[in-house]
């Protein structure tokens, strides 16, 4: 029976934890130290979910930063999830040409209760312009659910792809973070009792924000 609650509230768990601000856009210099806390807002019903979690990232080389990051809300849903990953330089800026990284990691879920488990491997790409303290981006991420045919209703999907766009001041010591995301435009989304504001029909919506400390 617990199992079958933890599955059931995992959409939203999976909605929650997509509305999460793009941890790392440009690699920090190797090294340097990023610690942060975040907070999203998807639209369901006529509300929000908000949704609060904390990273650390470490650039661990000039091109590289590695992190990995808690979502205190899930607990509260009865599962905790842990994510890690790796953001890496691609193709530097260059006149009108945007930079370009890439991500890859995981996420995690594991019940409180029976200690139910689900892993969630995902990848992204990031398109940014940097000009001293400020960036401009446009992300796509996507998580891979190896487990989607265990979804009820038939409901499950492979891949939960994800795009946004948005602005970050990184300042000497001080970042602010600032997103919208649009969660899985390729379908309807479907959370028991909920009603999910969509995207031209599909997928779902939210705008996000985080505030972080470099050293």
């Amino acid at each position: 029976m617990m199992k079958i609650k933890f599955f059931a509230v995992l959409g939203t768990l999976v909605l929650a934890a997509s509305c999460t601000p793009t941890k790392v856009i440009v690699p920090l210099e190797e090294g340097h130290w990023q610690i942060g806390v975040t907070q999203g807002r998807p639209q369901i019903n006529d509300g929000f979910l908000p949704v609060l979690g904390a990273y650390a990232a470490k650039g661990v080389s000039a091109t590289k930063t590695n992190y990995g990051g808690i979502q205190f809300s899930s607990l509260f849903l009865g599962a905790l999830q842990l994510e890690g990953g790796s953001v890496a330089a691609l193709l530097p800026q260059e006149g009108f040409r945007p930079g370009i990284s890439y991500s890859f990691g995981a996420q995690s879920f594991l019940s409180t209760r029976d200690y139910a488990f689900r892993f969630y491997p995902e990848a992204g790409a990031n398109a940014y312009f940097e000009n001293g303290p400020h960036i401009l981006n446009a992300s796509v991420n996507t998580w891979l659910d190896p487990t989607w045919f265990l979804t009820d209703f038939g409901r499950g999907q492979l891949l939960a792809p994800s795009v946004s766009a948005g602005y970050r001041l990184r300042f000497k010591w001080f970042e602010a973070q600032l997103e919208y995301k649009i969660l899985n435009p390729t379908r309807e989304l479907q959370i028991p009792q909920n009603y999910i504001p969509s995207t031209s029909g599909l997928g779902g919506r939210g705008m996000y924000w985080g505030i972080a400390i470099n050293f």
